[in-house]
């Protein structure tokens, strides 16, 4: 039983009774326990993390074991355990819970007890067969070992969690709250070691006043019964989940499959309503890919089950979130990414990361064992990060973590069927997977070491400060030269390390690799433009040769949108599925590259030829309107290009007037001129090398400006007289109409109103 936080401390005199052993909490995390100690028999960990202190694990082995009951029979309390097991790993039968709590914690205490006495004997075999056996933290964990003290790395871990004593352990996917170095709980446990460690006597917070500690009725959310979940008939249930393994979740891998399909199997989604919202987030995303007309018709499709979804908003005194809480949020940004309009998911993200800090999911772990739990949350937030990055550079705001503010490896390349516990798995050694077989989470890290350069770049050359970086004894263009040449080295390395099952080939990919490949590339190229995009030369007034910018990112940034269009144009013939939607949005901009290097080629004084350039922008347009069937966002992209594309094509070998051009004599086969850069590429070359590009634009009057400069002048009719106060901007925003914008984000966030409410409570 839970020891009350009330009781008195001995009487003067009176014989100490001294408790054998750790508590329940000190003894899970392996530190010291002065229990004995404190006054009233609670432990200086305990009163810091407001929990009670129990010894239940001390005292189990005095306790008589009980007759359970599994499925319906009696069985012994010696063979009782076995038949557990038989009956949970069971493919014939599903396993039922029994109702009785207390039934439930003697069986969860005899597995926990057996995988104990595994272990001990494991240890034992080791050591008898390996004189010096190896230590290792995490599985597959080759990174170096940082500088500061073990000790004091294990004392931060310590802390990092508040855990529930075992008296409270039910079935659930809850993690505990994090706390960091900084935190006041760190410096209150450092002031009460101190006290104990000089005191025995001490009586810190027996005497606390409940009117300061108690949280009042008033205080909690008001919530009513939450409406039943409508799920699909379940063969489309089946349908979809297939589908969404198959699609979505090969290129942000949240789910591990087959433990999903075995929970909707026996029917968690009846009996749990947060793994039912879950499943209905699956739902949801698959039907964009689904012909069944079940999931609705067109843009309609999958909405039936998104609008039921809410999400959990976190609270002071709420739960922290389950693993399930966090696993929808990446499902509903990833929905949201193909509606009207994606910018929600910026909002989406931001609370999702919150949540997935509050309980760690952002730090690295050391865990005796890893498990299928750990890989999901750090999966989840891997997930949370992606979408993100992409939000956050495609609507110009800034993102809620950077890669300083965690340090939670990368997702392991396991496949579902190699993870511990699965029938391939190797029980000896888990989270292998087979050499010859490449993962499919390959494709999705390497995806995410590719955004890692995307984060830099938010962080140097579209920072609105000046970034840590920057030396003061550096001129700003030589800094923003170094910085791009930087970058260019950074992408230049990711795709010489791309692994070659991903590696772009057209005339032989198909399938998964092919899916996979293409929104690696279009994120690849549209980094590149991104990079670049700040230093293209910017006409200014309405003069010829009134130019900020330089010539080689011009090139490098058309050449980048060609070769984009180029790659979608083959994905979508092939039949492709934008498992991630971003291909779409780098098609979509890809165009506008290319008109604004159609348009602004003759006030630059560039021999272009938009003839070409035109029928790449139409390819573009071509791809978005595969898509925008299903993808309002497609649709939307595509309006605005046909509406850009409906200018008048300069005709080729215009006058433009030799006094006021950059061009040099043209020779056979040149396609244009870039300061002395030959922009001949063929279709599927890369970009130029970064050294090349620099060595030329050190010709040119390096200038960096903002990213609403990025309209060419007068190339582009009255768009160049918007300003961001203009209301006629919004006709090109990706925001709808004023009756389903941030105006009415209801129909997005079905409970935003109490999510904002229950902000302002915190």
């Amino acid at each position: 039983m839970p020891r009350d936080e009330s009781t008195e401390p001995p009487a003067p005199g009176s014989k100490k009774r001294r408790l054998q052993g750790s508590c329940d909490i000190c003894r899970q995390r392996k530190i010291r326990c002065d229990s004995a100690k404190m006054p009233g028999g609670k432990c200086s960990n305990c009163i810091a993390f407001n929990s009670d202190c129990t010894h239940v694990a001390a005292t189990t082995k005095k306790t008589r074991r009980r007759r359970t009951k599994v499925n319906g029979s009696n069985v012994s309390p010696r063979d009782d355990l076995q038949v557990h097991i038989d009956a949970i790993l069971s493919t014939s039968t599903n396993y039922v819970v029994p109702n009785d709590p207390t039934l439930v914690r003697t069986i969860l205490v005899d597995l926990a007890r057996y995988v104990r006495q595994l272990e001990a004997d494991l240890t034992a075999a080791r050591q008898n067969y390996s004189p010096s056996p190896s230590k290792s933290a995490s599985p597959k964990d080759t990174e170096p070992k940082s500088d500061f003290d073990e000790d004091e790395e294990e004392e931060e871990y310590n802390c990092l969690y508040l855990t529930e004593p075992l008296t409270r352990l039910t079935v659930s996917q809850n993690r505990t709250r994090h706390y960091g170095k900084s935190s006041g709980i760190m410096l209150v446990k450092i002031a009460i070691d101190l006290k104990s460690a000089t005191s025995s006597t001490s009586t810190f917070l027996d005497n606390r006043r409940p009117a300061f500690w108690k949280v009042h009725p008033w205080q909690h959310p008001a919530t009513g019964p939450s409406p039943p979940l409508v799920f699909p008939p379940p063969d489309l249930i089946d349908d979809l989940v297939d589908l969404f393994l198959s699609t979505t979740n090969r290129s942000v891998c949240i789910i591990h499959g087959l433990s999903f399909k075995r929970s909707v199997a026996s029917g968690l989604h009846h009996t749990s309503y947060t793994f039912g919202k879950l499943l209905l987030g699956v739902c949801a995303l698959a039907s964009r890919s689904s012909n069944d007309p079940r999931v609705g018709e067109g843009h309609s499709a999958g909405w039936q089950w998104y609008l039921q979804l809410q999400i959990s908003p976190p609270n002071a005194y709420s739960s922290p979130p389950t693993i399930w809480d966090l696993q929808l949020i990446p499902l509903m940004s990833l929905f949201l990414y193909g509606s009207s309009t994606p910018e929600p998911i910026w909002l989406l993200t931001g609370v999702g990361i919150r949540m997935a800090q509050d309980v760690g999911a952002h730090r690295k772990r050391v865990v005796k064992e890893w498990g299928v739990q750990d890989e999901l949350w750090k999966r989840t937030f891997w997930a949370l990060v992606m979408i993100e990055t992409f939000v956050s550079a495609m609507c110009g705001r800034p993102k809620a973590t950077h890669s300083e503010q965690f340090d939670v490896d990368y997702p392991l390349e396991v496949d579902d069927e190699y993870w511990p516990g699965e029938e391939l798995a190797d029980p000896a050694n888990p989270w292998t997977q087979p050499k010859n077989k490449p993962a499919i989470a390959t494709a999705w890290v390497t995806h995410l070491k590719l955004l890692d350069i995307l984060n830099t770049a938010q962080m140097t050359i579209y920072s609105v400060k000046r970034p840590k970086q920057w030396d003061p004894a550096v001129p700003t263009a030589e800094w923003e030269q170094n910085m791009v040449v930087t970058l260019d080295s950074e992408l230049n390395s990711w795709i010489d390390q791309l692994p070659d099952h991903l590696k772009w080939d057209p005339q032989n990919m198909n399938g998964i690799f092919l899916c996979q490949s293409a929104p690696l590339y279009s994120t690849y190229y549209w980094i590149q433009m991104l990079v670049h995009r700040p230093f293209m030369p910017r006409i200014r007034g309405s003069g010829k040769g009134k130019t900020n910018g330089n010539f080689p990112s011009l090139a490098i940034c058309t050449n980048a949108a060609r070769s984009c269009c180029h790659m979608a144009e083959v994905f979508c013939k092939k039949g492709g599925f934008p498992g991630m939607p971003n291909i779409l949005s780098t098609t979509y901009q890809s165009a506008v590259v290319l008109l604004l290097h159609v348009w602004s080629g003759k006030r630059l004084g560039l021999s272009t030829n938009p003839v070409r350039e035109m029928e790449d922008v139409h390819k573009c347009m071509a791809v978005l309107s595969k898509y925008e069937d299903r993808y309002q966002i497609a649709g939307r992209h595509h309006d605005i290009l046909r509406e850009l594309a409906e200018f008048d094509v300069p005709a080729m070998g215009t006058d433009i007037g030799a006094s006021e051009t950059r061009k040099r004599p043209r020779e056979e086969g040149d396609e244009g001129d870039y300061g002395g850069v030959p922009f001949n590429a063929p279709e599927w070359a890369f970009p130029m090398d970064a050294a090349e590009v620099m060595e030329s634009r050190q010709r040119h009057e390096p200038h960096s400006y903002a990213l609403d400069d990025f309209i060419f002048g007068a190339g582009f009719g009255d768009l160049n007289a918007l300003g961001t106060g203009d209301s006629r901007i919004g006709e090109l925003s990706l925001m709808p109409d004023a009756d389903y914008g941030w105006q009415n984000l209801e129909t997005y966030l079905p409970n935003i109103d109490t999510f904002i409410a229950s902000q302002a409570s915190i």
